[in-house]
Parts: structure tokens; sequence; C-alpha cells
């Protein structure tokens, strides 16, 4: 009998290490084309999915997440929403999970020691509306030969710990491509580096150079465009104005929200090149408004010479003057942006708020919300910055989250 108690002991003790010691520490990562492994795991996910993630070596990316101070949050919210085996148990198994009608799954592939410990783990936690699958196929799955043009888009993506699809069927704010839409998602212990990309729109005009980007260092948001994004209501007496002045492309940098006033007062300028039609249409809406109405709306005109800044309120002048800037890390030609979360959350939790907002500036208050979808859980980062650019082929977004 103590035999036997040594020989089970030894045999536990040997299990044990095995099982810690197989835990990979780095992840064979995501590149394009797949190989035949993570292809035929995709092809378990089932036809009614939505968006579905590949993570390889879900446990290596475990570890990766946990070390980010703005992805370990959204790591520890999902642990509470969802009982999943632990990283031991999960060794160096890959991952797909998929959102079908508004519930998330998770396909498992282990090994058949792990997957006896892992079901019953589930088991005696609790695997609610079986979310958690081990080693089982999920129902009938997508089309293949969908499934292989939905990849071909992603063609030329760069390496990633994961791998995400939007379907047609999505309706997820982002990314903010048409769909469907592939993207490789990058992480270290201070960024994370999200690559997107999508067949464009038909009809989509592609603008013939790229964009001439300035991020001014104290804006809580700034963003270039080629063409005036569909929420510019940004200030909502010259709406029709800036939208003429902005035509060609042009800069928008926000500085602060006044969100005591019955709608929210953005602290903006805008700024676009000084070419002599524009010049022309600045001058209008100067003869237009008057000396009176420059004084009851704030407008303020500058020419560099190179550039007309329009503002609304002396500060946000004066901040885009003497401020310095941050050079973009991309080039795009469609647009480019780059957020302060830290100080932009708070204030988008309070407009999204406001019922006045929803019915005078429904564009922009849709806007908001998915601003507001997109970066809510990011209020931790230090910046966040996006790229998006065009070609016959493609609409490719890049954007990077930036820890610290």
């Amino acid at each position: 009998m103590r035999k036997l108690v040594v020989v089970v002991l030894i045999l536990a003790i040997a299990i044990g290490a095995w099982l810690l010691l197989t835990v990979p520490r780095t992840s064979r990562g995501i590149r394009l084309p797949l190989s035949a492994q993570d292809r035929a795991l995709l092809a378990q996910v089932p036809d009614s999915a939505e968006e579905l993630a590949l993570v390889p070596n879900a446990a290596a990316l475990e570890a990766k997440l946990d070390a980010n101070p703005v992805t370990r949050d959204a790591l520890a919210r999902a642990m509470q929403k969802q009982t999943l085996p632990l990283t031991w148990m999960l060794g160096g198994a890959d991952v797909v999970v998929w959102r079908s009608n508004g519930r998330t799954s998770w396909l498992v592939q282990l090994d058949p020691v792990r997957a006896i410990i892992a079901r019953t783990y589930l088991m005696l936690r609790g695997n609610g509306n079986n979310a958690v699958l081990i080693n089982a196929p999920a129902g009938h799955p997508i089309d293949g030969a969908e499934l292989d043009r939905i990849l071909s888009i992603g063609a030329g993506l760069p390496p990633g710990d994961a791998l995400t699809i939007q379907r047609t069927s999505s309706r997820g704010a982002f990314p903010p491509l048409p769909r469907p839409a592939v993207s490789s998602i990058a992480i270290t212990a201070n960024e994370v580096d999200i690559t997107s990309r999508a067949t464009p729109d038909p009809g989509t005009v592609i603008p013939p150079q790229p964009l001439h980007v300035r991020f001014p260092k104290s804006a809580i948001l700034t963003a270039s465009f080629a063409t005036p994004p569909r929420a510019i209501e940004l200030h909502r007496i010259f709406s029709k104005e800036i939208t003429t002045l902005l035509g060609d492309g042009g800069t928008i940098a926000i500085y602060d929200i006044d969100t005591r006033k019955l709608l929210p007062k953005p602290r903006q300028v805008i700024a676009f090149p000084a070419t002599p039609e524009r010049r022309q249409a600045l001058t209008g809406i100067i003869n237009m408004i008057g000396k009176t109405g420059q004084e009851m709306t704030g407008l303020r005109t500058v020419d560099s010479g190179t550039e007309l800044v329009v503002g609304f309120d002396e500060t946000s002048m004066d901040h885009y003057l003497k401020d310095g800037s941050d050079e973009a890390r991309w080039p795009a030609n469609l647009w480019a942006a780059k957020i302060d979360p830290k100080r932009m959350v708070p204030l988008l939790n309070e407009i999204d708020g406001n019922p006045a907002l929803r019915i005078v500036a429904p564009k922009l208050h849709r806007s908001i919300r998915d601003l507001k979808h997109w970066i809510g859980s990011l209020e931790s980062a230090e910046s966040i910055e996006a790229a998006d650019t065009i070609d016959a082929h493609s609409e490719e977004l890049r954007v990077v989250v930036k820890a610290k």
C-alpha cells in the first residue's frame, strides 16, 4: 500500500511538472497565409458567427495581455464574465473565439490529459450555456470558399499574436472599415498594434496624395482627413461653412469640451492649406457674419502663409499656435487621428448621455457613441493613434494603443 501511495505521488508530481513545463513562453503567432493547422481550426467555426478570432498558443498571449497595463484590465474583466481553463490547463493549445447573436463561444484544442482536467474544472466552476467547447466542433461550419475569400483580404498583413475577422453580418464599431474585414493584432508590454484590411466600397475616391499630418501635443483629439467626416456638426452654427472650408481636406484639433452646456461645446480649431480658393471661401464667411457675428461666435482666424486656422475661442487658438507637435507614426491618405484617452473617455461618457445632442446633431451623437465603444476601456492608455490609407485594391487601417 505504501509503495502504491509513493508511486501515485510520484506520478502526480510528474504530471504536474509536465503540465507546468509544457506551457509555452512565446507564441508561434499568426502569419498570412495561414498554416494548415490554423486554417483547419478556423474551419470549425459555425456559419452563424458574425465575428471570430484565432489565438495560437493562447496561454502565451495571456501572459502578454497580463504584462501590458492597458490589456491587463480587459483580461481581468473577461475572466470575470466567463470561466475559462487556467493557463496551465491550456499548455500550448490554440483557441478560436466567435460571437453569434450576442453570445461569445470558445473552442479550445487540448491534448487528452488536459482535456479531462479542463472539462472537470469547467463542470465544477460552471460553463454557462456550454460557452467553452473542448475539442468539439460547434456545428455547421463557415463555407470554406467564403472563408478563403475573407482570408485573401488580409494577404500581406504583418505577423501578430491573434487574427480577427468581421464578416459581412458584423455590426461591431471596430474597425471602421467595410465588411468583411481582417485584422492582425500584435501585443507588447508597452503597445497594442492593430492592422486591419478590407476591400474598398465601390466608388470610393482615392486621394491623389498623402495627408500632411500634424498632431498638436496638448489636444485631446486631432483628426486630419482628405474629405470632411460625416459628423461635421462639430460647430453647429457654421457646419455648412466648415464643410465647405474642409472640402479638400484639413485638420480638426479639440482641446476640451464644455459638457455643462445644454449642448456640449467643443474648444477646437480647424486648419487647412492656405490656397487662394480657401482664402476666398473664408473671406466670404467672415463678410457674411460681419463684425458683430464674429464677436458673438468668438470666431478668430489666422493666416500663417501656408495654413489657414479658424478658432471659436481664444484659448484653443492660442494653444494651437503655440503648441508643439508630434510626427505621425504612419503615412495616410484618407484620415489620421490621435487621441488622449485619459482626458477623452470621461468626456465621452458625459456626452453620450446628452439627450439634446441626440436630437440636434444625430450624426455627431452616433460618432461619439462609436468612439466610446472603441476606446471606452482604454482610459488608462497614454495615447491612441490611427491612420487609414486606401488604394485600388484595399483599405488599410493601422492603430497603436500606447500603454506608457
